[in-house]
Formats: structure tokens, C-alpha cells, sequence
């Protein structure tokens, strides 16, 4: 199974996922980090909005080829409306 690294690149820092996960394919590296995301948009609420437009969720290969970003918007719109 491919191993996937689920990093998180934002204004002040990329944190890169030093361990990786094994998933069946891009589909579910794309569910795993959207996942990981939502878990962190109660941190990101804090931030001024200037920051949120650079909040990207990278999806990058075993062999360390990027393969899907994932910017902050469609991580917000992922999580069920609170209203």
C-alpha cells in the first residue's frame, strides 16, 4: 500500500509529517488530510483572516512528489455548518 505524508504549510511554518500514513489511494490521502484538517480549524479560527488564504494542506508521495494541495477554503467547507 502507498505511503502518503499529510503536511500542513502555512504563513509561518510548514509542518511536515515525518511518519506518513499507508493508504489505498490519493481518494483516501485526500479523506485523511481533509480528516486532519477539521481538527484544526478550531486553532485556526484564532488567526487573523490575512493568514487563512495561506493555510494549505500538501499531500505528498512516498517518493516525495506533491500530489494534491489542499487550500484552507476547501478544508473550511468541509465542516458542517454550526448556525
Amino acid at each position: 500500500m502507498p505511503r502518503y505524508y499529510i503536511d500542513v504549510c502555512s504563513h509561518f511554518a510548514t509542518n511536515e509529517d515525518p511518519n506518513g500514513v499507508e493508504l489505498p489511494d490519493i481518494a483516501a490521502a485526500k479523506a485523511e488530510a481533509l480528516k486532519r484538517g477539521a481538527e484544526l480549524l478550531d486553532d485556526w479560527a484564532r488567526l487573523p483572516s490575512m493568514y487563512l488564504s495561506a493555510i494549505v494542506i500538501a499531500i505528498v508521495d512516498e517518493d516525495l512528489h506533491p500530489v494534491l494541495a489542499i487550500p484552507y477554503m476547501d478544508i473550511a467547507m468541509q465542516e458542517p455548518s454550526m448556525s
